[in-house]
């Protein structure tokens, strides 16, 4: 139980100092990289979370994204609906071709694989990757390599896109 109360208060000292210079991702992402830099330098050992832990945590997280539902989205979605299908179901054949790149390459199962390659947010993958298998840190190194690859070159392909639409 102690090295569980070690993580949860490096968790929250690396999600609060994230917060506290408006870095990306902020609480969570902070958290991560403060838990995997004290799991690096250490030898603390794997924690086990009990799973109604575990259940507190997601559900928050879908009370929190279900709260950022306004009733207005639903006409902007009336309007470009046939680009929100076509552009989805384009970003899950890339996920899937990605990921069979991985699966010849990477040595990842094939699920593994799709959820590593996979667009959305790095929590719910995570935790649909934490509940299907043992690769859940492997696809949490794809995914947050991906989030930080995305959120550092916005501005770059903002403005590539930009001219190019101009």
């Amino acid at each position: 139980m102690s090295t569980l109360i070690i993580l949860l208060l490096c968790g929250a000292a690396g999600g609060f100092i994230f917060e506290w210079f408006g870095l990306p991702g902020g609480a969570m992402t902070g958290a991560i990289i403060a838990v995997i830099l004290l799991k690096s330098f250490s030898s603390l050992p794997q924690a086990a979370f009990p799973r109604p832990f575990q259940f507190c945590i997601y559900a928050g997280l879908g009370v929190l994204v279900g709260n950022m539902y306004r009733p207005e989205m639903l006409l902007a979605v009336r309007d470009t609906w046939p680009v929100l299908v076509i552009s989805t179901l384009l970003v899950l054949f890339a996920g899937m071709l990605i990921a069979i790149f991985v699966v010849k390459f990477g040595n990842l199962d094939v699920t593994s694989a799709y959820l590593a390659t996979s667009p959305g947010g790095l929590n719910v993958v995570v935790g649909l990757a934490a509940d299907m298998g043992p690769n859940a840190p492997i696809v949490l190194a794809y995914q947050m390599v991906r989030l930080y690859t995305i959120i550092l070159t916005v501005p770059l392909a903002a403005r590539i896109l930009h001219k190019f639409l101009s």
